[in-house]
This record gives structure tokens, C-alpha cells and sequence, in this order.
């Protein structure tokens, strides 16, 4: 049974009650004309005053439990939806439309006033056609549901009262839920006014949720941009090199069509899989001729240290694969634990592609920059010992369909890369789970 059916029943059950009293005045006037009839009239009346006492309670007590009933529902059918939810809109249409199903005959919707932000107004008093943007502007300040009935002209003919909740997010106003009805529906009672305060509370906390979410979000962004940028910062070569590998990890991930989630924590794993180049020493970093032994040894130091950094984000743990095998070899002669073929995380397999390319590409203290037709000629002669084949092929071709089929393609690939981060955010979440 719907929060309305048990309205109705409410209804009918107070139509009971009425016949509950005529019985009882009928008693009295007949108890009247007997003999000592005023003490069974007095009886009878008491009688009377407490059946109309309990009946008022109990109708009172029907209303609070649909009330309750309507919440519970709204809710728990919002609660299900909201892992769904990506937007602030969203959290507001679900409310909006779980009210138009519990007031089926009303109409819902969401209204923001054209008001200065203080609420003041400048000009002539209200006309009748800016009643309603003062019934939300009055809603707003008070901060409390308002049922109102429209002055003629003000709204159309057939709304004859209209109930209207701020939805708060913290001290901020998001907007007002109103809710109009006909002169055909009943009107707006206590508990509707109740269930949709309780309501707009609720949507309003969930925002303020969602916003504090996207401040912590903004707030690794930025911290993953500081941390590329001290690796940037230690090495010239190096500039940009992990933005460039982001954006070749992300083609690469969308044709293997990851899910959001894989594909975010693919992007921060390849944002972040040299930061702990940080900790390797500059004379090793940046020499210009061969390495030695000791030397190759101490650089191969940073994905384990780039791993130590990025597991202390607990949000970051699906991209600690990634950051820790990048540098894993499908034949097995990788570090830093010598896995190879499929045992090599797949986030970690398609950064090392992204990795090799870029470098392959770009300029480095001991070589000139390949150009991208030499680089992926490079990359499938190491197809089976260096990269994964199957990976390799794919990224082939995404490269060459990228670059052949436009104008200037390299350049305006090499341009998007660098610009990785600031594109992705954009349509890219942060961190959100552990």
C-alpha cells in the first residue's frame, strides 16, 4: 500500500468516527427525556469528549506515521540510486522524482529566484507576478517549508496553494522545491510540510557532501600536480614526461575499454609512476654517458620508492600496481621483481608501452629524440621481450590512426599530451576509494 492509499484509509476512518459521534449526541438527547437522565447525559458526554479526543489523537498519530512512512520511502530509494549519482543536479533530480511519485497528484519542481545574493530587492513593491519569486525568496530567509495560496493572476488558474522548501548545503542556498495543486486535491496537510522539510534537509546534506567530495578531489588533483612538477623540476629532460605517458596510458586504456574506475586509477598510476625519482640522486639522474652498475642499481631504486610515496594515499591503492611493474619486462629481465608475460599487472603492462614511447620520443641527456614512425618501429621489435605484443599492436595502430588522418597530427598529439591533466580534469574524477 502506498503513503497516499493510506492516506485515503486515514480518510475513510475518520468518516467512522463521525458516526461514532451522531450515535453518541442521538444517546444524549434521549437520555435527556428520561428520568435522572442527567447523569447518564453527563455520562454520556464525557463518553463523547473522549471519543473525540482519541479520535483527533489517533488521526494526528496517522499523519505523523505517513509522514515517517513517506521519508523512509524517499530515502531508502534515493540511498540506492546515489552511487549512480556523479553531479549536483542529480541528487536533486532523484529527490524531485521520488516526490512527484509520493504526491502523484501535484505538480514538483525546482525553482532558483533571481535575487540578489544578500535577498534584498531594489525597486517598486511586489505586482502579483512576483509573488512566487517572493514565496521563494520568503522560503529562502526563513529557511522553513511555506504553504502559500497565489493572489489572482499570480500564478495559473488552476493552482490554488503552493508549498515551497530550501534545499541548503550548509550556509549556501542551492535552490527551492516547490510543489502546486489543484483546487480538485486536497490540500497541503502538516505532515506533507513536514516531509518535505525532512526532505530538502536530506538533499541539502547530501550536497554539501558531494561539494566537500569535489573539494578533496581538486585537492589531489593539485597535490599529484605538485608532485609531477618536483619531478619535473629535478630533471629538464624529464619535463612533462608523465603527463605525455598519462595521455598515452589513457589511449590505450579507452581502447581496451576499461571501466571508469580502472581507467582513473590507469591515469593516476601513470601521473605518478616516476615521482620517486625525487630520491635518486642528481649525478646518476641526469649523467649524460653510460651508467655503471652501481649507478643502474640506484636508479632502479625509483619504482619501489615511487611506491613507498603514492601508498601513503590509501584513495591511490588501485593505482600502486601501475606505479610499483612499470618497469617489469614481458620476457621476465625487468625490476623490480623479475615477472614477466601476463603476470605483469595489466595497468602497469600498457604504462610501460606509454613510457617507452614517450621517452623514445623526446629528448635525453646522452641522445636526440626519435621521431614517433622510428619510436613505434622500436616498440614492435621489443614486442614479447620488452613490451606485451598484443598491447603493442593496439597502440600502433591508435598512434598512426592519430597522427596520419590529420594535419599537423604529431604536433597536436604531442600538444594534447602536455596538456593531460588540465584536459582531464574535466571529465576525469579524483580519487574517491580505497
Amino acid at each position: 500500500m502506498s503513503g497516499r492509499e493510506l492516506v485515503e484509509q486515514t480518510s475513510t476512518g475518520s468518516g467512522r468516527s463521525d458516526d461514532v459521534r451522531h450515535q453518541l449526541e442521538t444517546l444524549s438527547a434521549r437520555a435527556a427525556c428520561l428520568q435522572g437522565g442527567s447523569a447518564l447525559e453527563r455520562l454520556v458526554s464525557a463518553v463523547s469528549e473522549a471519543v473525540e479526543r482519541i479520535t483527533v489523537e489517533n488521526e494526528g498519530m496517522a499523519e505523523e506515521l505517513l509522514s515517517v512512512y513517506e521519508q523512509l520511502g524517499i530515502v531508502f530509494e534515493v540511498t540506492q540510486k546515489l552511487p549512480t549519482v556523479q553531479h549536483e543536479s542529480e541528487v536533486i533530480d532523484l529527490f524531485v522524482d521520488s516526490l512527484r511519485r509520493s504526491f502523484q497528484k501535484r505538480e514538483v519542481f525546482v525553482v532558483q529566484p533571481r535575487i540578489p545574493a544578500n535577498g534584498s530587492r531594489e525597486g517598486t513593491p511586489e505586482s502579483p507576478n512576483d509573488w512566487f519569486e517572493g514565496l521563494v525568496r520568503r522560503t529562502r530567509e526563513s529557511r522553513s517549508v511555506t504553504v502559500e495560496s497565489p493572489p489572482a493572476g499570480a500564478t495559473p488558474a488552476w493552482v490554488v496553494e503552493v508549498m515551497v522548501g530550501p534545499v541548503f548545503a550548509g550556509k549556501s542556498f542551492v535552490c527551492a522545491i516547490a510543489l502546486t495543486r489543484s483546487s480538485d486535491v486536497n490540500g497541503f496537510r502538516s505532515s506533507d510540510m513536514l516531509l518535505l522539510e525532512s526532505l530538502t534537509m536530506f538533499c541539502g546534506d547530501l550536497i554539501r557532501n558531494h561539494r566537500l567530495l569535489q573539494e578533496l578531489r581538486e585537492m589531489s588533483v593539485t597535490m599529484v600536480r605538485s608532485l609531477v612538477n618536483a619531478v619535473d623540476q629535478k630533471d629538464q629532460y624529464t619535463s612533462g614526461h608523465s603527463l605525455r605517458v598519462g595521455y598515452f596510458a589513457s589511449l590505450l586504456g579507452r581502447a581496451l575499454n576499461l571501466g571508469n574506475e580502472e581507467l582513473q586509477m590507469l591515469q593516476w598510476s601513470a601521473l605518478l609512476h616516476d615521482v620517486g625519482k625525487i630520491g635518486i640522486r642528481d649525478d646518476v639522474l641526469k649523467k649524460k654517458g653510460r651508467l655503471t652498475e652501481d649507478e643502474f642499481d640506484h636508479i632502479k631504486e625509483h619504482p619501489v620508492r615511487s611506491h613507498k610515496v603514492v601508498e601513503e594515499v590509501p584513495q591511490l591503492a588501485g593505482a600502486l600496481e601501475g606505479v610499483l611493474h612499470h618497469h617489469e619486462r614481458f620476457d621476465g629481465a625487468g625490476y623490480p621483481l623479475g615477472w614477466a608475460g601476463e603476470n605483469i599487472p595489466l595497468q602497469a603492462r600498457i604504462i610501460q608501452i606509454a613510457d617507452v614511447f614517450d621517452a623514445l620520443t623526446s629528448d635525453r641527456a646522452y641522445r636526440p629524440a626519435y621521431d614517433w614512425e622510428t619510436a613505434l618501429d622500436i616498440l614492435r621489435e621489443e614486442a614479447g621481450r620488452t613490451t606485451d605484443p598484443q598491447l603493442q599492436k593496439m597502440f600502433d595502430r591508435l598512434i598512426r590512426e592519430q597522427v596520419e588522418n590529420h594535419p599537423n597530427g604529431w604536433e597536436k598529439t604531442v600538444e594534447q599530451a602536455n596538456r593531460f591533466v588540465q584536459e582531464s580534469d574535466k571529465c576525469r574524477s579524483a580519487p574517491s576509494g580505497g
